[in-house]
């Protein structure tokens, strides 16, 4: 069961550093569901965290149960009224009146748990390993089934529909994935912290563990697809708390399992040498995967350094599946870090994300006269869009001649573009006409 504790703190920690991420690393268009989004994790977090609480609580704390049980109902509401506040707020037509009913609704249910505890649990039995709580069952219970079964039937509709209106695939994948996952919490959660609550106390966890790491994971899908336009500092600062934390939690873990199975004594010994010697082995074994990892990290963070070394792997691998164009323009914006990548290929741009650009203005970039020592073309007269597009690359094939041009937007963040990332961007760029060249062949 001490596992289970360090297992929880550690994922409200990381949830909430996710939530913390996103909202202060939101552009000002998405800033109301970041904000949405934060509350999410902050009740996923405060869940966990009350679930571990209960479970180890002393008997000398005992007057603290009322609050840790209502803290415990408070999480999974909070929860859950944000993500129905994220999904449908500003996205559907009843989003705001559904949101508005279901946080009167469960203000409610907090109030007349708060009043009066009786309601929803009789009593707590206090054991060695863990605390048993008895819950009722009366009209309260039925009424917490009810509500919570609601409201995530709701949000579920929201983010189907979300997932209909996205285009982007890999935005899709990871909704859907988001969806199984709080689809399954969700049905943990109503058996295990509700229905047999009493009969299974030790497996309470289960829930909010499910919950979070749908979050965590669907915060990987926000910032690799671009779900939410996100940017700034803190996002960056954040990132790197996260990843720091995760590998905290991670060694945790790991260690508390190998220690307990191997050895089971509390006191440094030979066997303990040992150990650290074995996981050092472990992760030198590991260390090919943890670079891979790692460079898909670098590539969310809004830095100067370009892994073009990564960059090319990826590209490569692209090459062996079906290619989507507007999949590898969303590709080399996130990982040549620029606010905006399009692709021109036969007259038909594939953009990153939407661009509000005339056909005049397609035409005339079209007929921009091919570059002489370089890739990089002179942007001739003034466009409507010359504020989103920085700079155009032209694509060639082995003959010199253009089969396409790339339309590169502004460094995210300010980031400056010296000399040495136009060679590496150069270089990036090259291959992917050597892959359009390969697909038109």
């Amino acid at each position: 069961m001490q596992l289970i504790i360090i297992l929880l703190n550690a994922v409200a920690l990381l949830t909430i550093l996710t939530g913390a991420s996103i909202m202060f690393g939101a552009a000002k268009q998405s800033r109301t569901n970041a904000v949405w989004f934060f509350f999410a994790t902050l009740g996923a977090a405060v869940w966990s965290a009350a679930i571990a609480s209960f479970l180890k609580l002393p008997e000398s704390s005992a007057n603290l149960a009322p609050f840790i049980v209502s803290g415990i109902i408070a999480g999974i509401t909070l929860t859950d009224i944000s993500l129905l506040g994220y999904l449908g707020w500003a996205s559907e037509k009843n989003g705001k009146l559904a949101t508005i009913f279901f946080i009167v609704f469960g203000a409610v249910i907090i109030a007349l748990l708060v009043h009066n505890p009786a309601l929803f649990y009789s009593g707590v039995t206090f054991g060695n390993d863990f605390n048993t709580i008895h819950t009722t069952g009366g009209w309260y219970f039925v009424v917490l089934i009810i509500y919570f079964t609601a409201i995530s039937l709701v949000y579920s509709s929201f983010l189907t529909n979300t997932i209909k209106r996205i285009k982007n695939r890999g935005a899709k994948n990871g909704l859907r994935i988001f969806q199984i996952g709080l689809s399954v919490g969700g049905i943990l959660a109503l058996i295990f912290d509700l229905i047999f609550l009493s009969k299974l106390p030790n497996l309470a966890w289960i829930g909010p563990m499910a919950v979070s790491i749908s979050i965590i994971t669907f915060y990987y899908s926000v910032v690799k697809y671009h779900i939410m336009p996100l940017s700034g500092r803190w996002m960056q600062i954040l990132s790197y708390i996260i990843i720091i934390a995760a590998g905290i939690a991670f060694y945790v873990v790991v260690f508390y399992i190998v220690f307990t199975a191997l050895f089971r004594i509390p006191n440094p010994t030979t066997e303990i040498l040992v150990l650290n010697f074995i996981m050092t082995a472990i992760v030198i074994c590991l260390m090919p995967a943890l670079s891979e990892i790692l460079s898909i990290l670098r590539a969310f963070l809004p830095t100067k350094q370009l892994d073009v070394g990564y960059i090319t792997r990826r590209l490569n691998v692209l090459t062996k599946e079906n290619l989507n164009l507007r999949e590898l323009a969303g590709f080399l914006s996130q990982q040549l870090k620029f606010e905006y990548v399009g692709l021109l290929v036969d007259k038909k741009l594939y953009g990153s994300k939407p661009l509000k650009i005339s056909e005049e203005d397609l035409k005339s970039i079209e007929k921009l006269k091919p570059p002489k020592s370089s890739i990089w073309q002179e942007l001739g007269e003034r466009r409507e869009s010359d504020e989103q597009i920085a700079r155009i690359a032209a694509l060639e094939d082995e003959k010199g001649k253009m089969i396409g041009q790339v339309l590169i937007g502004r460094p995210t963040n300010g980031r400056l573009t010296d000399r040495r990332n136009l060679i590496e961007i150069e270089m990036v760029l090259k291959l992917v006409a050597v892959i359009l060249d390969g697909e038109t062949a």
